[in-house]
This record gives structure tokens, C-alpha cells and sequence, in this order.
């Protein structure tokens, strides 16, 4: 009995042993998964960049404007607008009206 339970014992680290190295291993390979993730990303990332500078440059964009017909203005000129007024209707019955603003839920009358 006693040498059972002794192998049961060693039995047990070596179990544990095992678990814990497979576990270290596949931390290792999800690191390194990880790693390459990251390094694919920033190549991504830096070729991306490159292209928004590349779509952004400034010789590129007067090719693009002078395709169009675009032109560099003459005179600046700061264009005002007036704010559209808004239509007041008048109410016939204003009582009526007075007594709709009871039977609108609470929610839809807040602004």
C-alpha cells in the first residue's frame, strides 16, 4: 500500500510536470503567433502609409484639379447666408392646440 501511494505521489509531479510543460508550449507558440501577427501588421500599416502619402501629394492632386478644369481663384469672397425663417402657422383653434401639447408623451416634447 505504501508503495502505491509513493507511485501515486510521483505519478501526480509527473502529471503536473507534463501539464505544465504543455502549457509553457503552447504559450510559446501563441507568442510567437502573436509576434508575427504584429510584425505582418506593421508592414501593413507602413505600406499603408505610404500610400495615403502617396494619394495625398500635392503634385498629384494639381494633375487631378487641372483634369477637371479646376483653377486657382482670382478674388476671394466671404459669402453670407441668411438663416431660412422658419413658417409659423397660425392656429385656428388655439384652444385645440393648447390641449394637444397635453396628449404628446413626455419624451417626444423635450427638444
Amino acid at each position: 500500500m505504501r508503495v502505491f501511494a509513493v507511485l501515486l505521489c510521483v505519478l501526480a509531479f509527473v502529471m503536473g510536470y507534463v501539464v505544465l510543460t504543455s502549457s509553457l508550449t503552447g504559450l510559446s507558440y501563441a507568442v510567437a503567433r502573436a509576434s508575427s501577427q504584429r510584425e505582418a501588421l506593421q508592414e501593413e500599416t507602413i505600406r499603408l502609409d505610404d500610400q495615403i502619402a502617396a494619394l495625398r501629394s500635392d503634385d498629384r492632386l494639381a494633375v487631378l484639379a487641372a483634369r477637371l478644369g479646376m483653377r486657382q481663384p482670382q478674388r476671394f469672397a466671404v459669402v453670407r447666408e441668411e438663416e431660412p425663417r422658419a413658417a409659423r402657422a397660425g392656429s385656428h383653434f388655439p384652444l385645440l392646440s393648447s390641449l394637444a401639447g397635453f396628449l404628446v408623451p413626455a419624451v417626444a416634447a423635450q427638444p
